[in-house]
């Protein structure tokens, strides 16, 4: 669903990230539920879902990125 909804945008990078003890990463973003999916532009959160349930979802999310084609 996630690969599905990328395809559209060749210009956004998608990086996968495994969180688990002694990993701060994930909350540093407050994550709580995975998958969380994080849409970040210039550095700044545009965007966030939780357990999305279908792609449009995530296309209205990257929407948000603006010009990431």
């Amino acid at each position: 669903m996630i690969a599905s909804a990328l395809a559209g945008h060749p210009g956004v990078r998608h990086i996968r990230i495994a969180d688990g003890r002694g990993r701060a990463l994930g909350r540093s973003f407050r994550v709580k539920l995975w998958p969380t999916l994080v849409f970040l532009a210039d550095g700044h959160e545009v965007a966030r879902l939780v357990r999305p349930g279908d792609g449009e979802a995530i296309r209205e999310a990257l929407a948000k990125m603006g010009d990431g084609k």
